[in-house]
């Protein structure tokens, strides 16, 4: 009998990256792809034909990837990935926009502000007001790029990816709930902020690892008939991988972007909405049923990239040295100190006769991760403490950043799953297939046959 896998598809800020695993949860082969984005300055886009390509290729790579079982077939895909950038087809599924980055600064804020209440917003949408929610992109490229207005549909990534492979055109629900044009209280479509760019959300909405079609075309024979099902959110999916998607557990995720999340059960008050909205910590629906996600998410690992380049950092053998020489660096001494806070570019300040590449790196981790570690604090406050905390991505192996993790949360596991967003995907493409069966709100998922 020919091997069954799953594959998990995550689509990354930095890379596209697939995984397939058999169901015993052995990672048995992978392939990647960098994202294609065309970066000007803080500003960056991608064709969504190009993104889909790519993913495609990814996907048509991996049964030629070292590892593979001879005569595998694959039986689901799961897809994952960035949340806020999205896609806009028109009436005929044609693309007719670019997809702006998540973090691209372009979007409608104060054209949104002169129709809706930033208060009101926040207590509908769950996320503040600014250029981050899908829904203040639309109206930028609705305005700038000729062809947005015929739109009809806005797909999130990882939901474009699942269509262009076959699959239904689906909101999966944590990734339309950080689109802007939801209503995460009543968990529906909001009138007020869909009057502004028109009806564009899919007709059917999904809880990651809902059956959402099967491959038609376009990738290798080992994938014909494989079920296709959106996972959600990227950070979510990893949390899932982890064990952390549950109630009391803190899921410290540290890629491009840093990001907090915790788990509880739905419903949700405005008002305790709008309090957690007002500091940045934003409320949408889980990969898991019934259940709301705090999140919080910073910039951090993007920045450290950018740290990293200025300090001409190539490799993991220099980036392990930077980091352990940080460790020994008494910055008060100095009078360095990095700001965070602009979107656009970070702020180093203070640099004098002290300074130094080491000093630098240390500065930048204390101070980027310092952000979280106010956030923690408050949403502790709201929703409780934690009762454990898993820390996963890649910048939990820089020991500079492991060292304040220890000191901001204490004891933590790291998650050791390699690549977990994408294994996350390969989970939820279990569930859609019926061989995995969905662990409940405080069970962690298990492989059928490990």
């Amino acid at each position: 009998m020919a091997p069954r896998l799953l594959v998990g598809l995550d689509v990354g800020t930095t890379r596209i990256k697939a995984v397939a695993v058999d169901l015993g949860g052995r990672q048995l082969a992978e392939a990647a792809l960098p994202t294609p984005w065309r970066h000007h300055g803080a500003e960056a886009d991608a064709d969504p034909i190009e993104l889909a390509l790519t993913a495609e290729s990814v996907l048509t790579a991996l049964p030629s990837a070292t590892g593979w079982p001879t005569g595998a077939r694959v039986i689901g895909i799961g897809v994952t990935g960035m949340a806020e950038t999205g896609v806009l087809l028109d009436a005929a599924g044609q693309v007719v926009a670019p997809a702006l980055a998540w973090h691209d600064p372009r979007g409608e804020v104060e054209f949104i502000e002169q129709h809706i209440s930033r208060a009101d917003f926040h207590r509908h949408v769950g996320m503040r007001l600014n250029s981050k929610p899908s829904v203040a992109k639309i109206l930028w490229l609705q305005k700038n790029i000729p062809g947005a207005k015929t739109a009809v549909r806005h797909l999130c990534v990882a939901e474009w990816i699942v269509h262009h492979l076959g699959g239904e055109q689906v909101g999966e629900l944590s990734l339309t709930s950080r689109t802007g044009l939801f209503d995460v209280v009543t968990r529906s479509p909001w009138a007020q902020t869909l009057r502004l760019t028109g009806d564009l959300l899919p007709n059917r909405f999904v809880v990651a690892g809902e059956d959402c079609g099967s491959v038609s075309g376009g990738l290798p024979d080992a994938y014909r008939g494989a079920v296709l099902t959106v996972t959600g959110m990227d950070h979510q999916s990893a949390a899932f991988a982890s064990g952390a998607a549950i109630s009391g557990a803190l899921f410290n995720s540290l890629g491009t972007a840093e990001a907090l999340m915790r788990f509880v059960p739905a419903p949700i008050t405005r008002e305790r909405l709008e309090v957690l909205v007002d500091q940045d910590a934003a409320v949408l629906w889980g990969v898991i049923p019934d259940h709301l996600c705090v999140l919080a998410a910073t910039l951090a690992g993007l920045s450290m990239e950018r740290v990293h380049a200025l300090l001409g950092i190539k490799g993991r053998e220099q980036s392990r040295d930077l980091a352990q020489a940080a460790l020994s660096i008494d910055r008060s001494t100095s009078a360095m100190k990095l700001d965070p806070a602009s979107h656009r570019g970070l702020r180093l300040s203070g640099i004098d006769d002290e300074s130094s590449p080491a000093l630098t790196w240390r500065v930048a981790v204390e101070d980027l991760l310092e952000q979280s570690a106010t956030m923690l604090t408050f949403i502790e406050g709201i929703v409780g403490p934690r009762t454990s905390a898993v820390v996963g991505g890649g910048w939990i192996h820089d020991a500079m950043v492991a060292d304040v993790k220890k000191r901001q949360l204490g004891d933590y596991r790291v998650c050791d799953v390699n690549e977990p967003g994408a294994v996350g995907a390969a989970l939820f493409a279990g569930i859609a297939t019926g061989e995995i069966k969905r662990p409940g709100s405080a069970e962690r998922p298990t492989w059928p046959q490990a």
